[in-house]
Formats: C-alpha cells, structure tokens, sequence
C-alpha cells in the first residue's frame, strides 16, 4: 500500500491504521516520487506489452501458432500481454498520457529498443553483452 504524503501528517497515520492490522506492506513516498515510480512500475509496463502484442498483431502470424511453438519466456511474456489487452483502454491511455513522467519512461524504452535494435543489425556482439550485463548488474545489484 503506497502512502502518499500531500501535507497532512495525521491523515496519513489514520490510513497507515487502517492497514495496520493486515498483512499489507506500507510504503511512504511524496507525490512527485509516487508519479515517477509510477511511470515505471504502471507506465512503462503498460507501454511494453502494448508495443509487444502490437507487433504481434503486425507481424501476420496468428496467436495458436505462435503458442504451439511457444518457449518459457514467450508464454510467460505472451500472458501478461493479453491479460494487459483485456484491460480498460481508455484508463490505460490516462495511465500513459496524464502522468508527466511517463514521457521520461517512454523515452527511456524507446532508446533501449533503438540500442538492441543496433546492436543486433549491426553484429555487434560486445554492445549486445553489454545491454545484457548492464541488467543483470542492475537486477542483481545488492540491496542497500
């Protein structure tokens, strides 16, 4: 549960009491931080499996072939995308649009597309282990 600290310390201890009791997990965090983390966490999930079953639709091939051929990570992949599909369109889209942040995010996948999409076309094998390196130091990192 994300609790967002807009001024108000005692209504913010109210909510914290109301979960007290349960299992739930309290994270504290100022608005601007909710929005950015946000960015991410919805935003930039969202935007790649839009992209990825966009381009599954683009590419021609249908769904049951492609899942009769299916590895680990493509069903893994393959069922949030469609379970993003099923979603609300019109609250994704104000999930994308009215979040200042998401802008930063989108930019960010755009550029980490555009650098595989480099790598790969041009044979560069070392800026492609790089890109790989760079998230297993990144998801693997110690935590503070």
């Amino acid at each position: 549960m994300v609790l967002v600290d807009i001024g108000d310390r005692a209504a913010l201890e109210t909510a914290r009491a109301l979960f007290a009791s349960t299992t739930a997990i309290t994270v504290e965090m100022d608005l601007d931080e909710h929005d950015r983390l946000i960015a991410l966490v919805l935003g930039l999930s969202h935007a790649l499996n839009i992209a990825f079953f966009s381009a599954l639709a683009a590419s021609g091939v249908e769904p049951d072939r492609l899942k009769a051929v299916s590895s680990t990570t493509f069903s893994a992949q393959l069922a949030i995308a469609e379970g993003v599909a099923a979603e609300n369109p019109q609250l994704y889209f104000e999930i994308q649009s009215l979040n200042e942040h998401n802008g930063t995010a989108l930019t960010a996948l755009d550029e980490a597309v555009h650098s595989l999409l480099a790598a790969v076309r041009s044979g560069d094998e070392t800026a492609f282990v790089a890109l790989m390196q760079r998230g297993r130091e990144y998801l693997h990192a110690p935590s503070e």
